[in-house]
């Protein structure tokens, strides 16, 4: 139910120029730090813009300069694919501007760590090799909506054609982090490893938990406006 908010959201933003077509209203395409996507905006006065869009992030980073999960682990950070935002933008000049509103991601950031040949990882204070563990999976649980923030430049619902830019910060809160494991399933199971791999949960916690409780907003992108 969650994941069709925003998008009958976005759905709203496109049809309701339709019939109001004494307000100016704007399309535009993005790319930035939520995604390669679209906007729509519609001006409800002069100054004020309700704004919306929809963001695809397929990316896969490679989390090993951040946090070292033992020789020779390879390891791979998966961030969020769709981020849905919704918002209100408040003009403080013909073009620059303070905004806010919600952002929406369907799923959560999660990392894999892969052991193999003479790869060794610690996990809790004690040291497993590939014969042990062959690999680990963590997920960054957080809320599905978040707050944002930001600045700007550029106005979508002005006529012509134009460039813009956000600059802002998205509020995620504290992630859960829920680690797994693969391997000797014995010692997997076992109430000792159980009680390390919750002990290496705070652990990353609190050394991913500053990257991932504050996203930040950085996106480029180029605008049509229609209407007035």
């Amino acid at each position: 139910m969650m994941k069709r908010i925003p998008v009958l959201a976005l759905a709203a933003l496109v049809f309701v120029p339709a019939v109001l077509s004494a307000q100016r209203f704007g399309v535009a395409g993005r790319a930035g730090t939520i995604g390669v996507g679209v906007e729509g905006a519609v001006g409800l006065a002069d100054r004020l813009v309700i704004r919306g869009g929809i963001g695809l992030l397929p990316l896969e980073v490679d989390p090993t300069s951040l946090w070292d999960l033992g020789e020779g682990v390879s390891a791979t950070l998966k961030l969020p694919d769709t981020w849905y935002n919704i918002g209100v933008d408040f003009y403080l000049g013909s073009s620059f501007r303070i905004g806010g509103g919600m952002l929406f991601k369907p799923d959560d950031p999660t990392i894999t760590g892969t052991l193999t040949g003479s790869a060794s990882i610690n996990i809790g204070g004690q040291t497993y090799t590939v014969e042990d563990v062959t690999g680990i999976t963590g997920k960054f649980a957080s809320k599905n909506r978040a707050p944002y923030a930001l600045i700007g430049f550029g106005k979508h619902t002005s006529s012509g054609i134009g460039l813009f830019l956000d600059l802002g910060v998205v509020l995620l809160g504290e992630p859960n982090l829920h680690l797994t494991a693969t391997g000797n399933s014995s010692l997997i199971n076992s109430s000792d490893f159980q009680t390390r791999l919750r002990t290496e949960e705070q652990s990353l916690e609190d050394r991913a938990g500053t990257y991932l409780k504050y996203w930040p907003i950085l996106n480029l992108g180029l605008r049509v406006g229609i209407g007035g």
